[in-house]
């Protein structure tokens, strides 16, 4: 912005070429750009029309500014876009995330830091629960280690117990957002499936399928939703590969001798 002289009132003749510039950006950018070439003209004492025929070289690289800051529908379609893609994020942060991410913490990591493989054809067994830290540290860390190995279990089990805990996410996000619909849906569809598993008989198990599944749609988010916060974004993106890394465990055989020792 050019500043340093007084404001002028501008001649018709600029403020019509000052609106038909606006025109051309998107209609939730527009009216701050106008605004901004409005006040830099009026401070202008010379080479007016030459500072608009510089802000018209510029109206590409606005645009896709504006495309970027998710103004080119406007601010209220730019809210309702964000708010859409916003819920489905923290869903999947918080349903999916907390299974696969305790899998990860407490399957892979220690089998591989620990070396299970060497110590089970050493002693025969290794219980995973001594893994767990002794003295007053266990008492401190008892409810961290709890969420953990139960956030776990509901990753390997997957199907519907995965499916209730993405519906309690729901809800929560639906609260938290103050969407009564979201919160509705959400406690409806964990409650059908703990029902499914619980009345109706159907199978809990799911071998990594429904957790593949939530996590293409959570990188697909990381990747292109571009409303969304850089650190969302990221953590979308971890949460999809490591519901990746279930799907493959389940399949391989270094997956199952991991699963067979944390179950056994």
């Amino acid at each position: 912005m050019v500043t340093g002289a007084a404001p002028t009132a501008l001649a018709r003749g600029l403020r019509l070429a000052v609106a038909v510039l606006a025109v051309l950006l998107p209609s939730g950018f527009r009216d701050r750009q106008r605004a901004e070439w409005t006040a830099d003209l009026m401070t202008l004492p010379t080479g007016r029309w030459r500072y608009l025929f510089g802000a018209a070289r510029t109206l590409p690289a606005l645009r896709a500014a504006a495309r970027r800051a998710g103004l080119s529908r406007g601010p209220a379609a730019a809210v309702r876009a964000s708010l859409a893609l916003a819920a489905p994020a923290r869903i999947l942060l918080a349903g999916l995330g907390w299974p696969v991410l305790s899998w990860l913490l407490v399957v892979p990591l220690p089998y591989f830091v620990f070396d299970i493989p060497d110590r089970i054809a050493r002693t025969g067994v290794v219980d995973p629960k001594s893994l767990w830290p002794g003295g007053v540290l266990f008492w401190v860390l008892l409810p961290l280690m709890l969420a953990l190995t139960f956030g776990a279990y509901v990753a390997l089990a997957g199907g519907w117990l995965l499916a209730a805990t993405v519906g309690l996410a729901g809800a929560a996000v639906g609260a938290a957002c103050r969407r009564i619909w979201l919160a509705v849906a959400g406690l409806a569809l964990a409650t059908l499936a703990l029902l499914a598993i619980t009345v109706v008989g159907l199978p809990m198990y799911d071998p990594g399928y429904g957790a593949a599944l939530l996590g293409t749609v959570a990188v697909g988010l990381g990747l292109w939703g571009r409303s969304l916060g850089r650190w969302q974004r990221g953590w979308l993106v971890v949460v999809g590969l490591a519901a990746a890394a279930v799907l493959v465990a389940h399949h391989t055989t270094l997956g199952a001798a991991m699963h067979a020792w944390y179950l056994d």
